[in-house]
């Protein structure tokens, strides 16, 4: 298939990551295609798209912390964002960690 539609900038992959790319793109007033092999937002956004920080957190570095709370500072705003764009409530719900591996304890409290 051919197309004459041009476009500055192409993403390629219609998860979490490449839809919110091709948003933030667009917003800044490119123009952009977005191609994807399946049905966008689907695979591995489907499952945790909305997981924003790691199952141990305590096990990565302090850097992977820092993006995720980071994260999860701005996340409540995009989605009320996206509702007023869309239309499609991406159902977010604030929640904790849940912490049934005793064994980990020392290193979990200091981490919370």
């Amino acid at each position: 298939m051919t197309s004459s539609r041009h476009f500055d900038c192409l993403v390629v992959g219609g998860g979490l990551i490449g839809m919110l790319t091709a948003r933030e793109l667009a917003l800044a007033g490119i123009t952009v295609g977005l191609v994807e092999r399946g049905e966008t937002g689907r695979e591995s956004t489907w499952a945790g798209g909305g997981i924003l920080s790691p199952l141990y957190p305590w096990r990565y570095p302090d850097s992977v912390t820092a993006l995720a709370s980071w994260s999860q500072a701005r996340y409540a705003k995009l989605a009320e964002d996206l509702i007023a764009e869309s239309g499609i409530d991406p159902e977010f719900q604030q929640n904790g960690l849940l912490i049934l591996d005793t064994e980990e304890m020392a290193q979990a409290q200091p981490w919370a």
